[in-house]
């Protein structure tokens, strides 16, 4: 049956394609392997298909019509470019650096300040123009002091309040892990002072500090939508009109590297903002209003082979940008081991400065509307998101579901889940766990950074850097890397998988690797008897691991007390004890936890 061609259709002379047809061509050129094999599942719980058409593009896609997936509809898709800045004492050199930046394509600064009222106001106030620039601020501590000081400033410069650009995060979960309360008083203190500057925004939302703890997509959304809930709530009881604190809030969330995902969920916090205002009755400007500043992540910064970073942080500011961020800031790729310096800065910078000027991304208005995948996406985004924001709210807000330990537990599974995908390999950080550098050159010490308590552990390369750093101190003392030797025997595929994932782990773990080709027992003996390496795995059949344990692994602790760690690339399920018991240490394959192979290397390599 052939199908109508619309009579606006792009290509009329080309009928249109069915499901039922690209179904059919991916099994053709399948060759009887199974198309269900082309679907992954994300960390969303999310299905993803190999193809997706008109049918999957949900009913209420209308990107003109409320509500909107986009930045207000003001006929440009713009976006600040924000350089980062830490800001110690009085900050006057990082003042000085900021307003270098100005001059070097920044549209605006976000100072991250230790202590808000040892900031030297009217030093900024001298040297950056408040008035024509955004200017923000992240204040750990004496946030409300701070602004308190910096209106002063103003008052003194004779600069209006409806001048001031930019936002204030000082949420109280920035460094906590309790999240136990929020300090209504606190907030409600702050947004009396700016309620009459209609561009500065007092009150930010940070769901970027759960993201770069782990958390999904959907989880990142939905806490972050339960506290603005929880703070609208408690704003509104101290007598707070609604448009006041709607007004004065935005979201500051994380873009990762999980490319087309990024986009629509920065398209999907709009659409669930928009439920959100609905709900309170506020009118529906306030949701078009929504303001979004995004960050590059932490959580999936590497520190070996750094240069990769640059290629997350561009996928990542054109995903939010993409996705309708209002400000974007790029971290510098060489931050987790490294003071800022004018080169990774400048660098940082002209990311955004490069998607707007020569890729011009800023001349198309919501780009992602209209495509079958990423409208999918949003859509099952929104709706998961919108699920488990509901179950925080049924469990009383975020502060009921913070002190009973749902949070936490939320966080805690997530992280430990993707921290055992990469090390096993299944989830890719590239230069970390797959492709690394071996010729890589460390530009710091890695006793000091492993000491360092700025190294932040919580990232998802930081077990694996761990062991290469481990590694890379091994070998500055003994002035050679250590070996690990892979015995392989035996011709079937899943020992050549075994032994191949090894290899690469090894490798990617600072070790020099070598393969070993045996046919017997016997053969792995002697092959091994005059090697100086510090681990030997074994890649064999199952069925001779008995033998491996009896005759090899015996041998190899009888010769060698302390000798190399052995390791058996297999899973042998209930032969665990009993290899153990022969002399093997560990067993390493695909989809295994490698955080205890680690530590058992990090002691020998020590030793």
């Amino acid at each position: 049956m052939t199908n109508s061609i619309p009579s606006d259709a792009l290509f009329p002379e080309f009928s249109p394609i069915t499901p039922e047809q690209w179904n059919e061509k991916i099994r053709q050129d399948l060759k009887g392997a199974n198309p269900a094999d082309l679907h992954w599942q994300s960390y969303e719980g999310i299905d993803v298909a190999p193809f997706y058409t008109k049918e999957n593009l949900p009913s209420a896609a209308r990107p003109s019509l409320f509500p909107t997936l986009r930045t207000s509809p003001n006929g440009q898709n713009d976006w600040l470019n924000l350089q980062p800045v830490r800001a110690r004492g009085k900050g006057h050199e990082a003042i000085d650096k900021a307003a270098n930046a100005l001059t070097r394509g920044a549209d605006g600064i976000h100072f991250i300040i230790e202590h808000g009222v040892d900031f030297d106001v009217d030093y900024l106030l001298q040297n950056i123009a408040v008035a024509e620039v955004p200017v923000s601020y992240t204040v750990s501590t004496e946030a409300a002091n701070f602004l308190h000081h910096l209106l002063t400033g103003l008052y003194r410069k004779d600069i209006q309040l409806s001048q001031l650009r930019g936002f204030l995060k000082c949420s109280p979960i920035l460094y906590s892990e309790s999240y136990k309360q929020l300090d209504m008083e606190h907030a409600l203190h702050l947004l009396e002072q700016s309620l009459d500057a209609p561009n500065f925004y007092a009150l930010t939302i940070n769901g970027s500090h759960f993201s770069n703890k782990g958390a999904t997509l959907v989880q990142e959304i939905a806490i972050s939508l339960a506290i603005a809930v929880c703070y609208t709530n408690g704003l509104t009881e101290l007598g707070l009109p609604l448009e006041s604190i709607f007004r004065n809030m935005q979201l500051h969330l994380t873009a990762g590297t999980n490319y087309f995902f990024e986009i629509a969920k920065f398209r999907a916090v709009r659409l669930l903002w928009a439920k959100v205002v609905e709900a309170y009755g506020a009118p529906a400007q306030a949701a078009g209003a929504l303001r979004i500043h995004a960050s590059t992540s932490h959580w999936h910064q590497a520190t070996l082979d750094p240069h990769t970073n640059l290629l997350r942080h561009t996928t990542e500011l054109m995903s939010a940008i993409i996705g309708g961020a209002d400000s974007v800031e790029a971290e510098p790729f060489d931050s987790t081991y490294k003071e800022a310096n004018p080169f990774s800065e400048r660098i940082a910078r002209n990311l955004s400065i490069i998607l707007k000027e020569e890729a011009y991304l800023n001349k198309a208005i919501d780009p992602a509307a209209g495509s079958y995948y990423i409208e999918s996406l949003t859509q099952q985004i929104a709706e998961k998101a919108w699920a488990l924001f509901q179950e925080i709210e049924g469990l009383g807000g975020f502060i009921p579901a913070s002190n009973a330990g749902f949070i936490q537990n939320l966080l805690k599974e997530t992280s430990e889940r993707k921290f055992k995908d990469i090390a096993s390999g299944k989830e890719v950080v590239l230069g970390t766990n797959k492709f690394p550098n071996t010729n890589e050159k460390h530009e710091y010490n890695p006793e000091q950074l492993l000491q360092s308590r700025e190294f932040d552990n919580t990232r998802a390369a930081y077990p694996y850097e761990v062991m290469r750093l481990a590694t890379e101190l091994h070998f500055r003392k003994k002035q050679r890397r250590p070996l690990a030797v892979v015995v392989h025997m035996g011709n079937a595929i899943q020992e050549h998988i075994h032994a191949s994932f090894a290899r690469e782990f090894f490798t990617c773990s600072g070790f020099t690797t070598q393969v070993l080709r045996v046919k017997t027992v016997n053969e792995a003996q002697s092959a091994v008897r005059d090697v100086e390496a510090q681990v030997i795995v074994m890649a064999a059949p199952d069925q001779q691991f008995h033998e491996f344990a009896e005759q090899f692994a015996k041998a190899m602790r009888a010769q060698h007390k302390q000798g190399p760690a052995l390791i058996l690339a297999d899973d042998p399920l209930h032969l665990k004890d009993e290899l153990r018991d022969h002399g093997f240490d560990e067993f390493l394959f695909q989809g295994c936890d490698t955080k205890e192979i680690i530590a058992r290397i990090q002691e020998r390599l020590g030793a």
